[in-house]
Parts: structure tokens; C-alpha cells; sequence
């Protein structure tokens, strides 16, 4: 059988990976004219009925949680997901979206900030410098045009990153025990009930959506929600949240080398020392846990 830190650690690379083809379709959408909330609000209500339609088919026994853990999924849904991604796309709307990804990318330093005050989870010097190393490298890789339209988007591009971080925190300590497919299922569904409640997009006109703008929606839905979040919660169940909030740094090398395949995007010799400084560090941090592992 496959070691749990392992298995955790592939678990969450898919993850951070599939995230990555985020503003891939993302950017699909808004080239053809679909607004924030429009898109948010059918990702998330796509993604939320195919999970209750495979389980309701396939593994109705799943859909059962206790009350207590619905209350949380609902308030992970409502004041994590839903509210993370209402305060990133707003950023991007008063920034360029070079500097909303830098402030997004912050959380990994929040997560270990929140875990080195509130809990027993102190950061090791190794760790320390793994994240100092990955963070250069971010910076690195997505330095580039930096525009401020409007200063509150920087508090909103900082509000995404520390709601991300305390999400990652608090389904790690409160979803150990849950099955990752039934969280996620409350999780997106309270988050777009949330979401279509805020930004009331036009559901009577999705009818009318064009071909490219609903394969953006699908590939939202499954390939940068259902897929990464089952696999993150799911990782979260065999990792500290500080591991999995480091590893997730893969994202950003996925959605650079996604935007050079199929956009073409250049990607200069900083970036590409960026992309290598991040894989480094990561894999620095995961080689150096799994002996600490092995030798206890």
C-alpha cells in the first residue's frame, strides 16, 4: 500500500496542477464576454450538480453527512471558496493580473504564520528557507507588469490570500475525518448557492452561452473544482496544512507553461529560474520530510 505522505503529496500536485489551467479558461471566458460573477456563479453551480448527480447514481450512501459537518462544509463553501474568489476576481478588475497572482500567492506565508501562532505546528528552519526559496521564485516567475487602477484592489488581492489561507487551516483540522468527495460536495454547493446569491447572473440565459464560452464553464467545473478540490481535502486528511499550502505553489508554474503552449506567452530566462527555484524548493521540503519520516 502507498505510503500516506506520499499518496497526500501526489494527491495535492494533481491538485495545484489542475488549478493552474485556471486562468487558461478563465481567460477563454472573458475574451468572450462573460462577467465575474456570470462565471464564478455557473462554475461553481456546474460543479456542484455533476458531484450530486455521480453520487445520488453511483454512491448515494456518500451524500450523508452529520450536521455538524454540513454546518462546516456550508461555512467553508460560503466564507472560503465563495468569498476567496469573489475577492480575487475583483482584484484582478483593479490590478493587473500579475500583481493579483503575487498578492494571491501569499497565503502559503499566512498558512504558516496562522499555524505558528494558533497551533503546535512550528516552522522548522529547513521549512523556513524552503519558502523563502519558493517565494523567490514566485516573484521571479510572475514578475512583469505590475498596475494599481484602484488601492483597494490591493487589500482585496491580500483578503484573497489570507481567506485562502484560513480555509486550507480549517479544513485540515476540521475535515480529518470526512470522506473528501462528500465535503467537496457541500463545500461547492454552499459556495454556489453563495455565489448566485451575490452576483445573480442571468441563469434563464444560459441557453444562449456560445460554444467557447460553455466549454470554459466545463472546464472550469471539472478540471480546476471538482478534480483539485476532492484531491486538496483529501491531501489535507495525510499533510499538514503548511505542506500542502507550500506544494500548491506548483500552480503558478502550471498556468506560466499552460500560457506559453497554448498562448504562446514567451517565457523569459527569469521565469523559467523562477519555475526551477520553486521546483527546487518544493522539492527540497517534500525530500527532507520524507527522511524526517523514515528515520522517527
Amino acid at each position: 500500500m502507498m505510503n500516506p505522505r506520499l499518496r497526500g503529496t501526489i494527491e495535492i500536485s494533481i491538485a495545484s496542477a489542475c488549478f493552474g489551467f485556471l486562468g487558461i479558461f478563465g481567460k477563454w471566458a472573458f475574451q468572450n464576454g462573460l462577467s465575474v460573477g456570470e462565471l464564478l456563479s455557473y462554475r461553481f453551480t456546474l460543479a456542484a450538480l455533476l458531484i450530486w448527480i455521480f453520487l445520488l447514481l453511483f454512491r448515494p450512501q456518500w451524500v450523508r453527512l452529520s450536521f455538524k459537518q454540513t454546518a462546516i462544509a456550508a461555512l467553508l463553501g460560503i466564507f472560503g471558496y465563495a468569498f476567496f474568489s469573489t475577492l480575487y476576481f475583483e482584484a484582478v478588475q483593479g490590478l493587473s493580473v500579475t500583481l493579483a497572482a503575487l498578492l494571491l500567492y501569499t497565503y502559503p506565508f499566512w498558512v504558516n504564520i496562522f499555524s505558528h501562532a494558533f497551533t503546535h505546528d512550528k516552522i522548522s528552519r529547513k521549512e523556513a528557507l524552503c519558502l523563502v526559496m519558493a517565494s523567490i521564485g514566485l516573484v521571479l516567475l510572475l514578475w512583469g507588469h505590475i498596475e494599481v487602477h484602484n488601492a483597494w484592489a490591493i487589500l482585496m488581492g491580500l483578503g484573497s490570500a489570507i481567506s485562502y489561507a484560513v480555509y486550507v487551516m480549517l479544513s485540515g483540522r476540521l475535515q480529518k475525518t470526512v470522506r473528501p468527495v462528500s465535503s467537496a460536495l457541500y463545500v461547492i454547493t454552499f459556495g454556489a448557492l453563495a455565489l448566485a446569491l451575490f452576483h445573480q447572473p442571468p441563469f434563464g440565459q444560459i441557453r444562449n452561452l456560445t460554444e467557447v464560452q460553455a466549454s470554459s464553464i466545463i472546464g472550469l467545473a471539472v478540471i480546476c473544482t471538482v478534480i483539485p478540490l476532492i484531491l486538496e481535502l483529501a491531501a489535507l486528511q495525510k499533510l499538514r496544512s503548511k505542506e500542502v499550502a507550500l506544494l500548491m505553489m506548483i500552480e503558478p508554474i502550471t498556468a506560466a507553461l499552460m500560457g506559453a503552449m497554448i498562448f504562446h506567452e514567451s517565457l523569459s530566462l527569469r521565469q523559467l529560474a523562477g519555475a526551477l527555484l520553486i521546483a527546487i524548493a518544493l522539492f527540497l521540503n517534500t525530500t527532507a520530510k520524507s527522511l524526517s519520516q523514515t528515520e522517527t
